[in-house]
């Protein structure tokens, strides 16, 4: 079992975790043919403000958002091959949210390797460029 994530302090992660869906993806013919399972897991670290303790939606996150672009994306006939790909899309529908500073994807197919509760990818993506980065 992997450790907890847990954000800097200053920060606080808006959590996501094991969302399934079924989705076109895979690189073999017959994955082409019919959706396969994925669990998506999304950590958005977000820096606290000064409505940290604010019981308002508006002065927050909301995962609600990205959940819904997600289950848009699960009804769509669109096919990726690779786990990487859609790890990339969870992660821009996240950064679209400017206060979204980092977001932690994890995009695992559920159904491939019967011993196994998922193979996938974990992808670590920022919304401004690091310093030093071009």
């Amino acid at each position: 079992m992997a450790a907890p994530l847990v954000p800097l302090a200053g920060c606080r992660c808006i959590l996501v975790e094991d969302l399934r869906m079924r989705v076109f993806i895979g690189v073999l013919e017959h994955e082409r043919r019919a959706r396969q399972e994925v669990s998506v897991s999304i950590h958005m670290m977000v820096k606290d403000s000064g409505h940290s303790r604010s019981d308002d939606l508006a002065d927050h996150v909301s995962y609600a958002d990205v959940v819904e672009k997600l289950r848009e994306r699960a009804t769509s006939t669109r096919h990726v091959n690779l786990v990487e790909s859609l790890a990339e899309e969870v992660a821009e529908f996240a950064l679209a949210e400017p206060r979204v500073d980092s977001v932690i994807v994890a995009v695992r197919k559920t159904e491939i390797i019967p011993e196994a509760k998922g193979v996938g990818v974990i992808i670590h993506r920022f919304n401004k460029p690091l310093a030093g980065s071009s």
